[in-house]
């Protein structure tokens, strides 16, 4: 069983043959909040680090990360993150920002496997800033299903911006947007966790099958910063 929730006083104290995530994405810029991120091992940011992908958020948001208190800190781009996008944005603009990542500890990926280390588990992790085309942006392409096929067989975590279809992925107008190739790759190869964000109403968290699914949006469908991170030890 896989401890889940969005405050550390729901959930005991840690294990020590646990490992702690904290998982938030779709922050937009924002760096302030009206409730505390929670401490543990392994922060994962699962995409839209900022709004616009204004240089003054991206040093904020960058500042913000590495003032946390997380041995590991995992973060990839979502569809407002234009200067992560190559066919997007400056490659200039992507160099200095990787750059003021990497001076701060953390660790970005772009659609790539990372393995935790040893003395956190060492769990296999895939990360990806796709998804499918909804209303614009980066890291949309028109077809998703190729990109999927490199996540592998082995993977236990899966980190994407995107939703799989039908998991945490309805708008306010009752829609389902998730990648329904996404979805039949998970069914494949069973991760234990799958984490993501992108629509903002959608945040919780659910066991389907064996995988706990997350939907870890801080803003809510008004751009508020009013929804808590999710914690889960593992």
């Amino acid at each position: 069983m896989i401890l889940v929730g969005d405050s550390p006083n729901e959930l005991p104290l840690k294990a020590e043959n646990k490992t702690r995530f904290v998982c938030v994405s779709d922050t937009h810029g924002k760096t302030a909040f009206n409730f505390p991120i929670p401490d543990g091992d392994v922060f994962i940011h699962s995409g839209d680090v900022t709004k616009y992908s204004h240089e003054d958020e991206w040093s904020k948001s960058i500042a913000w990360i590495e003032s946390l208190p997380h041995a590991v800190k995992i973060v990839t781009g979502g569809n407002h993150d234009f200067d992560l996008d190559d066919r997007f944005g400056n490659v200039a603009n992507k160099q200095e920002i990787l750059a003021s990542m990497e001076q701060a500890g953390i660790t970005y990926l772009e659609h790539e496997s990372y393995q935790l280390p040893e003395a956190l588990g060492g769990f296999k992790m895939f990360v990806s800033p796709y998804a499918p085309m909804h209303l614009g942006g980066a890291f949309m392409p028109r077809d998703t299903a190729p990109y999927w096929e490199k996540i592998p067989q082995d993977t236990q975590i899966l980190v994407t911006h995107t939703p799989p279809y039908g998991y945490h992925d309805r708008t306010s107008r009752g829609m389902h947007v998730g990648c329904k190739a996404l979805l039949r790759k998970i069914k494949a190869i069973r991760p234990r966790v799958c984490i993501f964000g992108h629509i903002h109403e959608a945040h919780g968290w659910s066991q389907e099958h064996g995988t706990l699914m997350i939907n870890a949006c801080i803003c809510d469908r008004r751009y508020r910063a009013s929804q808590r991170p999710i914690i889960f030890d593992l």
